[in-house]
C-alpha cells in the first residue's frame, strides 16, 4: 500500500511538474509573440521562440519562425540548413517538403559537414543511392565515429541487394553507439530474412536499448508468432498493451493467437474493443466473426459477416462463411 501510495505521488508529482513546465513554455511562447509584433525581425526573439516551438514538438509553427530567420539573411548557412532539416523532419506530413529541403542545400558548394549528412539522407529518400552514398562518405571524413551516419549508408546497401555490406555497415554503427535502435533492427530483419536466430537476439537488443517504443516490442512479438511461439508473442504484445491499452495491431494479433489456441471468447474480447473503438475495419469484423461461429454463437457471426460484407463488398471469405449458413 505506501509503495501504491508512492508510486501516485511521484506521478502526480510528475505530472505536474510537466504540467508546469509546458505552461511556462506557453507563456513564454505568448510573451515571445508579444515582443515580435513590435519588432517582427529580431532574430534573437525568432530563434528562441523557434527553440520553444522544437521543444514542445511543435515543428510546424518552428519551421515558419525558421523561413523568417532565412529570408533575413540568406547568405547564413546555419539558418539555410537548420530550415532545410525542419523540412526533412516533417516531410512525412508534407512529401513535397523533401524537395524543399534539398533545394536548399543542392549546391555542391555547400559541403559542411551537417548539410552533407542531411543532403545524404535526402538523396536516399528519393532512392538516389550513390549520390546518398557520396555525401555520407564525405561527412564520415570529417566524423568517422556517427553511428546515424553508417545507420543510412546500410539502408542504402540494403536498397541496392548489396545484405552483406548493408550488415556490415548495421555492426558499425552498433560499434559506435550499442544503442543505436534502428541499426539492432535492421540487422534482426535481414537474420529473419535469413532464418539465422541471431534475429531474435537483435530483436530484443533493440527493445532494451528503448523499451519505449512500440515498434520494437511489435517487432519481436511478430518474431515469435511468425515462428509458433505465442507464449513470447503474447508477452510482447501485452508489453505494448501496459503503454497503449487501446492498440489496434496489439489487440489485434492477441485476437488472432486466441483464435488459433481456440480461446473464442477471449478472441471476441480482443477484436470487440477495436470494433468499440472504431467500426470501420471490415477484417476485424470478419475476424469475430469467426470468433463468434467456433464458440457456437451462429447468430452474432452472421451478424459480423454481414456487417464485413457492409464495409468491403468484395471481401470473399465473409460471402463464403455467409453461404454456409444458408
Amino acid at each position: 500500500m505506501f509503495r501504491l501510495s508512492l508510486l501516485c505521488c511521484f506521478f502526480l508529482f510528475f505530472s505536474c511538474t510537466e504540467s508546469n513546465t509546458l505552461n511556462n513554455n506557453s507563456s513564454s511562447i505568448s510573451e515571445l509573440s508579444n515582443l515580435l509584433l513590435v519588432t517582427p525581425n529580431d532574430t534573437v526573439l525568432l530563434k528562441e521562440r523557434r527553440n520553444l516551438f522544437i521543444n514542445n514538438g511543435d515543428f510546424e509553427n518552428a519551421l515558419i519562425d525558421q523561413k523568417q530567420l532565412f529570408i533575413i539573411d540568406t547568405t547564413n548557412y546555419v539558418n539555410r540548413f537548420k530550415l532545410a532539416e525542419l523540412y526533412f523532419n516533417l516531410y512525412y506530413v508534407n512529401p513535397n517538403y523533401i524537395s524543399n529541403s534539398l533545394e536548399l542545400i543542392s549546391s555542391d558548394d555547400l559541403v559542411y559537414p551537417s548539410i552533407l549528412l542531411l543532403r545524404g539522407k535526402l538523396f536516399y529518400i528519393l532512392q538516389k543511392y550513390s549520390k546518398s552514398l557520396k555525401n555520407i562518405n564525405a561527412y564520415l571524413k570529417s566524423y568517422p565515429f556517427d553511428a546515424e551516419a553508417y545507420f543510412y549508408k546500410g539502408l542504402n546497401y540494403k536498397e541496392i541487394g548489396d545484405v552483406d555490406m548493408a550488415e556490415s555497415q548495421f555492426q558499425t554503427a552498433i560499434e559506435q553507439n550499442p544503442n543505436h535502435v534502428s541499426s539492432h533492427e535492421q540487422l534482426a530483419f535481414i537474420y529473419a530474412f535469413k532464418e539465422d536466430t541471431l534475429a531474435k537476439y537483435y530483436f530484443i537488443n533493440a527493445l532494451n536499448s528503448d523499451s519505449s517504443l512500440l515498434s520494437s516490442w511489435y517487432n519481436l512479438a511478430m518474431y515469435y508468432q511468425n515462428r509458433g511461439n505465442f507464449t513470447s508473442a503474447k508477452k510482447s504484445y501485452f508489453g505494448i498493451l501496459r503503454r497503449d491499452s487501446i492498440n489496434f495491431d496489439a489487440n489485434y494479433n492477441l485476437g488472432y493467437i486466441s483464435l488459433v489456441e481456440e480461446k473464442f471468447e477471449l478472441a471476441i474480447k480482443y477484436f470487440s474493443t477495436l470494433i468499440n473503438l472504431s467500426d470501420t475495419f471490415a477484417s476485424v469484423y470478419f475476424s469475430r466473426g469467426l470468433a463468434y461461429k467456433f464458440n457456437n454463437e451462429k447468430f452474432e457471426a452472421q451478424k459480423d459477416f454481414e456487417k464485413t460484407l457492409e464495409l468491403n463488398p468484395d471481401f470473399i471469405e465473409a460471402k463464403k462463411e455467409l453461404k454456409s449458413f444458408k
